[in-house]
């Protein structure tokens, strides 16, 4: 058996085809029926293959067509070129089709157990191929994983501060004040930043976005924050204020999580003054996937319901 050592720089893939479908007819009028070509058609690629190889592909009669020793060779080695190739041009019409890939995403630890695991259900159910990688993450570690590439999207509080990361409007939250019931306060009280500086106050660590929004419109009200506690968690602060020893300001969308806690009662903190925006993060400079660009289209229908 000769060996087939082809030089690629001027075969076609009509060429391989062509072959193919004749080695596996054993006849140039079957392949030709399905090629859609006509029978001089076929004959004229496989020739046209057989003189770049300088090699004779096929022995043919009146009544054969037979692979040479060298087709023999070729045929299996030209098959998977094929095969390779469909499967790598179908893999492509599937991402372009949004049908299969992954996006990998970046948010605060609350919003990770919070809304992203409706997200991410919902958008698998209409998406099933798509994968969703969730980074959950704090503080400039999300802007960080946006910056680095590794993340494609992400939902942090503004502003970035990275000249590679573009920011998007998203939604907005109101910033919150938990204390104990055991206070008594009335449902009718409006809390203040009074409140906050005669109690002890639980703060998130500086590394917090919310500890930095929390500081920022504290400035602006003339008010100096003396931390009693400073935890890097929600959860934490949440539980201090459960046994009673203290006052937090958190984020607003927390209430599912407070309202686990019997001795816990959250009111809006100045309600008509301190909004807390959040952005959806992107990569300035880098293309998102369409598996990428399908989710964030699908995020923000979702968020807008």
């Amino acid at each position: 058996m000769s060996n087939v050592h082809p030089s690629l720089g001027n075969l076609s893939l009509k060429q391989l085809r062509a072959f193919v479908c004749v080695a596996e007819a054993r006849s140039f009028t079957e392949a030709a029926a399905r090629l859609s070509l006509s029978q001089s058609a076929v004959s004229q690629l496989v020739r046209e293959l057989e003189s770049e190889l300088e090699l004779k592909l096929f022995d043919r009669t009146t009544r054969t067509v037979r692979l040479t020793d060298a087709g023999e060779e070729l045929q299996p080695t030209a098959a998977r070129v094929l095969q390779d190739l469909g499967a790598a041009i179908s893999g492509s019409r599937d991402l372009v089709a949004r049908r299969r890939g992954r996006v990998r995403f970046a948010c605060s630890p609350v919003l990770s157990s919070l809304l992203l695991p409706r997200v991410i259900g919902a958008f698998t159910a209409r998406h099933p191929h798509i994968t969703v990688i969730l980074r959950d993450s704090v503080g400039s570690g999300i802007v960080d994983l946006v910056a680095d590439g590794e993340a494609d999207l992400a939902l942090s509080v503004p502003p970035s501060e990275s000249p590679f990361v573009e920011e998007e409007p998203f939604l907005t939250d109101h910033l919150a004040l938990i204390h104990p019931r055991t206070y008594g306060w009335t449902k009718r009280r409006r809390v203040s930043w009074a409140d906050v500086t005669t109690h002890p106050y639980i703060a998130l660590q500086a590394q917090n976005p919310t500890r930095h929004f929390v500081d920022y419109h504290a400035a602006l009200a003339n008010v100096r924050l003396k931390p009693a506690y400073e935890v890097s968690f929600v959860w934490t602060a949440i539980g201090l204020v459960d046994a009673g020893l203290g006052v937090a300001l958190i984020p607003g969308h927390t209430r599912p999580i407070v309202e686990k806690y019997e001795n816990v009662d959250m009111r809006l903190f100045e309600q008509q003054t301190i909004v807390r925006p959040i952005s959806l993060l992107r990569h300035r400079q880098r293309s998102l996937s369409p598996a990428a660009q399908t989710f964030a289209d699908f995020i923000r229908a979702y968020i807008r319901l």
